[in-house]
C-alpha cells in the first residue's frame, strides 16, 4: 500500500514538472510585454558590461588568448608557480612584511602567502613567496638556510601537486 502511495506521489509530482499548468486566458498575466521587453533590454545591458569586463581582464592578463585547460598538470606550466618558492620553518609570529623585507634583495616581489590553519586561524610554520621574475626567484634560493627572526628557514622552488601521484595507493 506504501509503495503505491509513493508511486501516484512521485507520478504526481512528474507530471507537475513535466506538465506544468497553463494559465488560464481570461485571467492577466503577471507581466505584460513592456516589462518583459525591459527585462530583456537590461539582461543585454548586464551581458555586454560583464563581456567589457573579461574583456579587459584579458588583455590584462599576458598569454592569455588561449583558453585555460584543466588538464592534470597544467599548473605546473602557470608562470605564477614557476616563480614560487616554498619558505619552510617561518616563525609562528612572521608576517608577510617580515618576509617581504627578507627576500627584497632578491628581487621584485608580487605576492606573500603565510598559510595559515582554517580553524584556529594560527599560521602553520610556511609560507609561499611569489616573485615577478625567475631571476628573482632563482637568488631567493641561494637564502636556503637564512636566519629569519632566530630561525633558519628553508627555501625550495613551489612544488606543485599533480593529479595522480600519491594518494593511498592500489590494491585494496
Amino acid at each position: 500500500k506504501r509503495r503505491k502511495e509513493k508511486k501516484l506521489q512521485i507520478e504526481a509530482i512528474m507530471s507537475e514538472i513535466t506538465d506544468p499548468p497553463v494559465p488560464d486566458a481570461s485571467e492577466p498575466t503577471a507581466t505584460t510585454t513592456d516589462d518583459a521587453s525591459e527585462d530583456i533590454a537590461k539582461l543585454q545591458a548586464e551581458i555586454e558590461r560583464m563581456e567589457a569586463e573579461a574583456a579587459a581582464l584579458d588583455s590584462k592578463t599576458p598569454g592569455s588568448s588561449a583558453p585555460s585547460s584543466s588538464a592534470p598538470g597544467a599548473e605546473a606550466s602557470c608562470p605564477t608557480d614557476a616563480n614560487s618558492i616554498y619558505v619552510g620553518a617561518v616563525d609562528y609570529s612572521c608576517t608577510p612584511e617580515d618576509l617581504v623585507s627578507h627576500f627584497s634583495p632578491c628581487g621584485p616581489i608580487e605576492r606573500v602567502t603565510i598559510q595559515c590553519d582554517k580553524f584556529t586561524g594560527n599560521p602553520k610554520g610556511y609560507a609561499y613567496v611569489e616573485f615577478k621574475t625567475e631571476e628573482a626567484m632563482e637568488m631567493s634560493l641561494k637564502m636556503d638556510g637564512s636566519e629569519l627572526k632566530g630561525r633558519a628557514i628553508k627555501v625550495n622552488m613551489k612544488r606543485v601537486n599533480e593529479f595522480g601521484h600519491g594518494g593511498r595507493g592500489g590494491g585494496r
